[in-house]
């Protein structure tokens, strides 16, 4: 269900930029944090999708784990599919319709600053600088680059200045950074109900910057290289390029500038991804065996919740030489279903007769498939019986059922089959 895979996904996101932020953003590590932030975000679209056994040769389809962890009165009944039968799909079309048009409208200002970009390449002269192409500009934009494209300032005189400022962009061209910033961005615009991808877009550009810092400081030294950010510093920005002294980020790359480099030991704070990565991929990819989840459990399957009326109702019992079973007159111990059973979403039921005012209550479970049904009856005499039912749908609101009973000392064994249609 792409609701439940959605709400995964953004659960798997939330917890490791989390991490992120508990563990490493104050490392010097970096290349690790890029790596660990890149592989998150795959980590965190991929692990929802699979469906792994978690015993070898046995699938079960994704019962979808955020379900189980979110009260279903807090879900939106399209994402929950648990809504009543007539008002999900008029419900269902509204909300996808707002998602839809929200994200549609992220996607293009995300495409519209690409296409900006790709007009200051075509505005303006080039000339190819090895694997990357320079492009003279004017005071439009600062010094920045787009995939192998650096935008530097015609303007910008000083050899020395030039250099330094080259060497930074070279680094985030070298290092394929575009490919990341955009693809943060493209999740933050799937995932704009998300408050934490805010966290996400600042770990990615800053963690971007530090790294061209890191190197471009060794060739200019650190306090020369944190004077010429300062003096270059900008407001100006389109958000798919990266900037050589964007100014919304200056504090906290002259802090991690001339920040003590961590020591090797903390290296060991990456291991704690692991637990993480595998808590993760039990809770949102790993299913249940397909023999435990098609037996009788504790599992509601929500196509069964709604009134259910009794058309048609037939005994057969089987030729074993005792006294045949009549229902409700020689019935014995076996109870079976009265003309109307209401199944409810809270793992309740209610059935009576229309013909009279005997009814019964009690509790329902059925498995994942829908196609076992168990009713417990609460009797003040007899104690809780129960009733087990075999259940075919034909897709048009009608439902068959088979109850099979064994025999006792004096009664036959047999079954009694029923036609339902819901209501």
């Amino acid at each position: 269900m792409a609701g439940t895979y959605l709400l995964e996904v953004n659960l798997c996101l939330a917890v490791a930029i989390l991490l992120y932020r508990t563990a490493f953003q104050g490392l010097t590590f970096f290349a690790a944090n890029r790596l660990y932030l890149l592989f998150a975000m795959v980590f965190s679209m991929v692990i929802p999708a699979l469906k792994l056994p978690l015993l070898p040769g046995q699938w079960e389809a994704p019962s979808g784990v955020a379900m189980r962890f979110i009260p279903e009165h807090a879900w939106p009944e399209v994402i929950a599919g648990h809504a009543s039968q007539w008002h999900l799909p008029d419900l269902s079309y509204i909300l996808w319709i707002i998602y839809g048009c929200i994200t549609a409208w992220h996607l293009y200002k995300l495409f519209a600053d690409m296409l900006t970009a790709l007009q200051l390449i075509r505005k303006y002269p080039s000339r190819k600088l090895g694997t990357v192409r320079l492009v003279l500009i004017n005071d439009e934009i600062p010094a920045s680059s787009f995939f192998n494209y650096i935008f530097i300032n015609q303007k910008l005189r000083d050899s020395e200045s030039l250099r330094t400022c080259l060497a930074h962009e070279l680094v985030h061209c070298r290092q394929a950074h575009t490919g990341d910033w955009l693809l943060v961005r493209f999740l933050s615009a799937c995932c704009w109900f998300n408050p934490l991808m805010r966290f996400w877009r600042e770990a990615i550009t800053i963690n971007h910057e530090f790294i061209a810092d890191e190197q471009a400081a060794r060739q200019a030294g650190r306090f020369r290289y944190t004077h010429l950010l300062l003096n270059l510093s900008s407001s100006t920005q389109i958000s798919t390029l990266h900037y050589f002294s964007f100014y919304g980020q200056i504090k906290s790359r002259i802090v991690m500038l001339h920040q003590t480099p961590s020591r090797a030991v903390n290296r060991l704070r990456f291991l704690v991804t692991v637990p993480v990565a595998a808590l993760m991929l039990f809770l949102f990819a790993c299913e249940r065996p397909a023999g435990e989840a098609s037996s009788i459990s504790e599992y509601l399957n929500k196509d069964l919740v709604g009134m259910w009326e009794n058309m048609n109702r037939m005994t057969i019992n089987d030729n074993d030489g005792k006294t045949p079973r009549d229902f409700p007159e020689r019935s014995g111990d076996v109870q079976v279903c009265l003309s109307r059973l209401e199944l409810r979403a809270d793992g309740h039921f209610e059935m009576q007769d229309a013909t009279n005012t005997h009814k019964l209550t009690g509790t329902w479970q059925s498995n994942s498939a829908g196609n076992e049904v168990q009713l417990f009856c609460n009797n003040e005499k007899s104690g809780t019986s129960v009733i087990a039912l075999q259940l075919e749908e034909d897709g048009n609101g009608a439902m068959e059922a088979w109850q099979h009973y064994a025999a006792d000392d004096k009664l036959s064994a047999g079954r009694v089959f029923y036609e339902y249609r819901k209501l």
